[in-house]
């Protein structure tokens, strides 16, 4: 007999009852490149996981709260000199398109204590003997240990440590698994009539938290297990008079896995995405009152954002495009990766998997997306960061990418 995964009512319960602790030049070479078929109809997709974000560059009934709360610091970033890159070109890709299967099965395991206690008395010649037995039960989830914490990754229908979740123009959740290279549609949703979607971060209880462009800046919750189900946080967008940024979520450390929301803001001017000095700016959402706070200025007007399960917070922007590493108290540029021939395009994103990144731009095709990976750990020892794209034919245009910080964050 098996447990069937815990439900979203109980993990919240248990999120009530457990307090969480505060937070405590490179070479590189670009070669497009895929492997594999299209196939249209409906698909079957498994894949193994190890462990334990998105704007679209043309558009943009319950309060709840999005993570623990960390406290930041404001300062200057520092910009470092940016290394070279080579550029080398081939095509192939793997797409799987249409709507694929996935069945995740955790076992539970419930160990039941009996401990029987004796006192013997002894009055003359006669011994009597009693026995008082105290039975305890104790239910242990072989996961995530006896009782959950508030950040601990649940157990539920769509796993969050597997692949990529990715948002459509057309208000579509789908998700994209990198060892497969394959994508599968989880479901549509119209969040009040909302559906002009602009970016995208899922956070570590496995809400995928949208933006959309009409209102300006609005945003709303929706579940991955089930995305009709639309869920307005109560955030109130337009703060300190920014409207729209990229976004994702960032566990505060290694150690301390409750996440935080933090974005780059974007004008939504005529000139579209730009750099400049101090031409945006880098902010976090407090994850308890949903306001704003502005962390440092940005050199970019426009850029997407991606975070890792060991608390480091990445940003995909410019002309020509970085990738770029910063502090998250400061905000201080902590390094720059050049991302030679991979220009933003009217809708982009990207995310972080397995000790690598995953950017998500406009193919030959603007209707569809495709799919560059970086080989950020070097994982083939060559001693270079290949940056390749791996599928030209995404069966959507996506907008936003998020993954939550229950993805493993060490090369695989």
């Amino acid at each position: 007999m098996k447990e069937l995964p815990m439900n979203r009512s109980a993990w919240a319960l248990a999120v009530l009852l457990v307090g969480c602790g505060d937070n405590g030049g490179v070479t590189s070479a670009v070669t497009d490149s895929a492997t594999g078929t299209n196939t249209d109809g409906t698909t079957t997709a498994t894949t193994d996981s190890t462990n334990g974000a998105s704007m679209s560059a043309t558009e943009e009934p319950t309060v709840g709260t999005m993570g623990q709360t960390e406290s930041q610091g404001t300062s200057e970033g520092t910009t470092m000199t940016p290394p070279t890159s080579t550029t080398t070109e081939s095509m192939t890709g793997t797409t799987t398109m249409g709507v694929d299967t996935l069945t995740t099965t955790e076992p539970d395991t419930t160990t039941t204590t009996t401990t029987t206690d004796t006192t013997t008395t002894t009055t003359g010649e006669t011994t009597t003997s009693t026995s008082t037995t105290d039975t305890s039960s104790t239910t242990d989830d072989s996961t995530t240990g006896v009782v959950p914490g508030p950040c601990d990754c649940p157990d539920i229908e769509v796993p969050l440590d597997d692949g990529i979740f990715v948002l459509s123009d057309n208000s579509e959740l789908w998700k994209y698994y990198p060892e497969s290279n394959s994508f599968t549609m989880l479901g549509g949703f119209n969040c009040g009539g909302m559906t002009n979607t602009f970016s995208m971060a899922v956070d570590r209880l496995g809400f995928a938290w949208v933006m959309f462009g009409d209102p300006v800046g609005e945003i709303w919750k929706i579940d991955v297990t089930n995305p009709g189900n639309c869920i307005d946080p109560g955030y109130n967008p337009n703060q300190q008079g920014i409207g729209y940024f990229g976004m994702a979520f960032v566990s505060n450390s290694q150690f301390d896995q409750c996440d935080r929301m933090f974005g780059n803001s974007f004008d939504g001017g005529f000139l579209g995405f730009t750099e400049g000095p101090n031409f945006g700016d880098f902010l976090s959402v407090d994850p308890d009152s949903l306001l704003i706070d502005i962390i440092s200025p940005s050199d970019f007007n426009g850029a997407e954002m991606t975070g890792t399960g060991d608390g480091r917070v990445f940003s995909f922007g410019g002309v020509p495009s970085k990738l770029i590493e910063r502090d998250k108290v400061s905000g201080a540029v902590l390094d720059i990766f050049p991302l030679q021939n991979l220009p933003l395009t009217n809708g982009f994103a990207f995310a972080f998997f397995g000790g690598d990144f995953y950017f998500f731009t406009e193919s030959a095709n603007p209707t569809f997306s495709k799919v560059t990976h970086l080989d950020y750990d070097d994982s083939d020892m060559d001693g270079q960061q290949q940056l390749t794209t791996i599928n030209n034919a995404a069966p959507i245009r996506i907008v936003g990418a998020g993954v939550s910080t229950c993805a493993p964050f060490a090369p695989m």
